[in-house]
C-alpha cells in the first residue's frame, strides 16, 4: 500500500512495508492505527525538517550511508532518529560520533565474551579464542570482565605469543591461566589476555 507523507511541506511517497521494515517506531505506529496523525489532502502531515527526513526515509529503505560524523547533518539526524523512535539508528549514530568502547575492552554480545581489537564507524572488530568477528554498532554491546572459568587467549612467556587457556584465579590485576598440556600455569597481566 502506498503511503503519502507531507513532511514540512514536502511530499514523500513510500510504502507501508518500507515504514514498518525497522520494527516499531513512530511512523509504523502512525500508519498502523486509527489515527492520531493529522491528514492534509490525503497525506499524513509531519511537522519536521524535510531535508533531514530524506535520511530517515533512506534508512527505512535499507541505506547504511550516514552524513559525516563532524557535520551538522549528523546532529540533526540524531534528533530526528530520536523523535521517530528509531533506536537502532540512534545507537548507530551515537557509536559513530562517540564510541562507547575502546581497543582492548572486554565486551559481552549475545551471551558471548569478546575483546575489541579495532573500532570503526560501523562497529567493532572483536576477537574470541583467536578468531575475528565484526560486530555492528547497532548490536547490544555491554561491558564485561574476565572471570574464573573463562576460556581466553593469554600471553605465554615461553612461547612469546597468546595461546588458549582457562582463567583459574584472579589476584588484583594478575590472572592465573592454566594452559593445555605441558604449557603449565602462569600469572598473566590483564593486558596480555583476550577472549
Amino acid at each position: 500500500m502506498i503511503v503519502k507523507l507531507n513532511v514540512g511541506g514536502h511530499v514523500f511517497l513510500t510504502t507501508e512495508s518500507t515504514l514498518t521494515s525497522c520494527g516499531m517506531n513512530m511512523l509504523s505506529a502512525m500508519i498502523g492505527h486509527s489515527n492520531p496523525a493529522q491528514l492534509v489532502d490525503g497525506h499524513f502531515f509531519i511537522d519536521r525538517d524535510p531535508e533531514t527526513f530524506r535520511w530517515i526515509l533512506s534508512y527505512f529503505r535499507g541505506s547504511k550511508v550516514l552524513p559525516r560524523k563532524d557535520s551538522n547533518e549528523i546532529a540533526l539526524l540524531r534528533e530526528e532518529a530520536e523523535y521517530f523512535a528509531l533506536d537502532e539508528l540512534t545507537n548507530r549514530i551515537q557509536h559513530m560520533v562517540y564510541p562507547s568502547f575502546s581497543k582492548g575492552d572486554p565486551v559481552l554480545v549475545r551471551g558471548h565474551k569478546f575483546t575489541i581489537i579495532d573500532v570503526s564507524e560501523s562497529g567493532y572488530k572483536v576477537t574470541r579464542v583467536g578468531k575475528c568477528f565484526q560486530i555492528s554498532s547497532s548490536e547490544n554491546v555491554e561491558r564485561c570482565t574476565i572471570d574464573i572459568g573463562d576460556v581466553v587467549m593469554a600471553y605465554h612467556k615461553v612461547k612469546h605469543k597468546r595461546i588458549p587457556g582457562v582463567c583459574m584465579g584472579i589476584v588484583g590485576k594478575k590472572y592465573v591461566i592454566q594452559f593445555q598440556g605441558e604449557e603449565g600455569q602462569e600469572d598473566c597481566l590483564q593486558s596480555g589476555i583476550r577472549f
